[in-house]
């Protein structure tokens, strides 16, 4: 009893505080609120001013419902129109951004001014859009605004960049004709400054070699000759033995060097210690065989490997990313196409450019055709993935591209996947950043002029790169990558060895007949996982660089599969 009073009298005197301070709050919130508002509307009239500094009064404008705009004014001069100015909040890569632009008598922009009241893009990146070497761009511009065409966009912050430009369409359009105002809240998209476009298929096309274009683009085709100098090799199976066990049943526990420069892919994939029975695996090699795919459709797949290798000649080169149209970015692997779907024109064409080799994939059991296993962005991830594989039947069993012959695991073999490690969850760069702002930097000739390399490097190998944008994030990247690149390099080497002791204990484990079948199946189902996350993370060639937290929780997901099965095997 005695305790129950003492706990009343506090709950009283507590919920009689929670009146007094919620009281005092409230007051003051009704004492601050008009003082809130009026700054911000002195600063959007300070805004509007800057804009118009000729005008003597600024009237609002009746909105119409729906239109998208936070607000719209008409200058005036001596009661005369000298012009309009609009507001609009957008969606950016970070959270909302706050345009407002002004629109002369003849319909042109005569100024842009991002985030006077709502800004929160990345310090360095982002908010390089309130900087006049951006918003100066629109000035005197007769709308629309085209990204790429007459407003470039800020290297590394598409995002951002594509709001802003969105947002003053929608200003310029409304201010010009509110009738013509989009029906429902402004949608701001984060696309691309270019969309891809999706190659033509059904007819026979002959590839223009990179060489022919020489005469016409002689800084980029000697930019592409340049990847030939990456000739370095790196033998994966003596720099990582374990996989002589953790890839057995398949050639690659035998054979598996790194890729050499775009230039040798025709060269390494004939040369290769792995046999071939199909032509496709020139899926990602040649051109030639692309063009191919694209006039037969899945049959080009079933070829044999050798009479395609007597049709074949171009490596990697300029119909891969822009068919045979120069300054288009054009998806010519129709597998990504596919599998992307409707989200296809949500990604960058510059990254759909490199995803078109630097994915995933896997030989469709019936058709033999290069296939993605995913049907959307959300679906890239490994846990998605892997469902994938896993509901994948082939004669009763889930898809596998080997079998262990002494644990008879039914193994997953992962290729590259940096596109969906770049583009998953815990990316630091996605959305701001694309694969070609970072692997195809700006280059300038000897007589001045800019043009894009077609050197595919690592950023660590462009000074000038790190110098006028990663040093904005990054106080030494380089120090940074190669201290973030060897932590994941001796985790991933750890994690393999414990791989290899599971195929040890789980082969003697089956030997010794000592386990139902029933529990060396759900042993064998461990050991699966553990392999292909572990192989998600070892086969994608940044070390950690595009995504390392995602990479942890891959190896965070292989160490946790090993040690479930190796308790069952104790």
């Amino acid at each position: 009893m005695k305790h129950w009073r003492t706990y009343l009298k506090y709950t009283v005197t507590l919920a009689l505080t929670c009146v007094v301070v919620g009281g005092a709050l409230g007051a003051v919130n009704h004492i601050t609120e008009p003082i809130i508002s009026a700054r911000k509307l002195a600063a959007a009239d300070s805004s509007r001013l800057l804009l118009f500094p000729d005008a003597d009064k600024f009237e609002p404008m009746e909105l119409v419902e729906g239109s998208g705009m936070d607000n719209a004014y008409t200058a005036l001069k001596g009661g005369e129109v000298i012009g309009h100015v609009g507001q609009a909040t957008v969606s950016g890569s970070q959270g909302m951004v706050d345009v407002i632009s002004g629109i002369d008598l003849e319909g042109k922009v005569v100024g842009v001014i991002v985030g006077s009241s709502a800004f929160s893009e990345t310090n360095g990146i982002g908010s390089k859009a309130k900087e006049p070497d951006f918003t100066n761009q629109f000035i005197g511009l007769e709308l629309p605004a085209k990204p790429g065409q007459n407003v470039d966009a800020i290297t590394g912050a598409t995002i951002t960049s594509t709001a802003v430009i969105n947002a003053t369409n929608l200003i310029g359009t409304y201010l010009q004709d509110p009738s013509a105002a989009p029906s429902g809240a402004v949608t701001i998209s984060a696309a691309p400054p270019r969309a891809a476009q999706i190659v033509k298929t059904g007819t026979a096309v002959k590839v223009t070699a990179a060489a022919e274009w020489a005469g016409q683009y002689p800084d980029i085709y000697a930019s592409y000759l340049a990847n030939s100098e990456n000739r370095e090799v790196h033998d994966y199976v003596a720099d990582y033995p374990m996989l002589s066990k953790v890839y057995e049943g398949m050639a690659f526990n035998k054979y598996y060097s790194s890729a050499r420069g775009h230039v040798y892919t025709i060269e390494d994939v004939t040369s290769t210690g792995r046999p071939h029975a199909l032509a496709n695996c020139f899926s990602c090699k040649t051109p030639d065989f692309t063009a191919k795919v694209n006039e037969l459709g899945d049959a080009a797949y079933r070829i044999p490997f050798e009479d395609m290798q007597a049709q074949v000649s171009e490596p990697i080169s300029c119909y891969n990313c822009h068919a045979n149209t120069p300054g288009e970015l054009v998806v010519t692997h129709t597998y990504v196409s596919d599998a992307m779907g409707r989200d296809l024109m949500k990604v960058d064409a510059e990254n759909l450019s490199c995803a078109q080799c630097h994915v995933e994939y896997y030989f469709n059991p019936a058709t033999k055709a290069t296939s993605l296993p995913y049907t959307s962005l959300e679906t890239m991830t490994p846990d998605a993935i892997l469902a994938y594989y896993n509901n994948t039947s082939v004669e009763g069993q889930p898809f596998s591209d080997y079998t262990n012959p002494r644990t008879g695991v039914r193994q997953i073999k992962v290729q590259h996947p940096e596109f969906e490690t770049f583009m998953g969850p815990g990316s630091q760069h996605a959305g701001d950043y694309t694969c070609a702002d970072c692997h195809m930097g700006q280059a300038v000739n000897a007589q001045g002029e800019t043009y894009i390399s077609h050197t595919w490097t690592s950023p660590l190998d462009n000074q000038a790169l790190i110098d006028s944008t990663c040093s904005a994030c990054h106080a030494d990247l380089r120090k940074e990558t190669e201290e973030l690149q060897e932590a994941m390099e001796r985790r991933t080497y750890a994690v393999g060895y414990e791989l290899e002791r599971l195929t040890d204990t789980l082969a003697e484990a089956v030997e010794s007949g000592a386990y139902t079948e029933d529990q060396l199946n759900e042993i064998r189902e461990l050991a699966r996982n553990a392999q292909f996350y572990w192989d998600f993370v070892f086969v994608e060639n940044s070390e950690g660089a595009h995504n390392s937290q995602l990479d942890n929780e891959c190896l965070d997901k292989a160490e946790e599969y090993f040690n479930r099965a190796m308790a069952l095997l104790h």
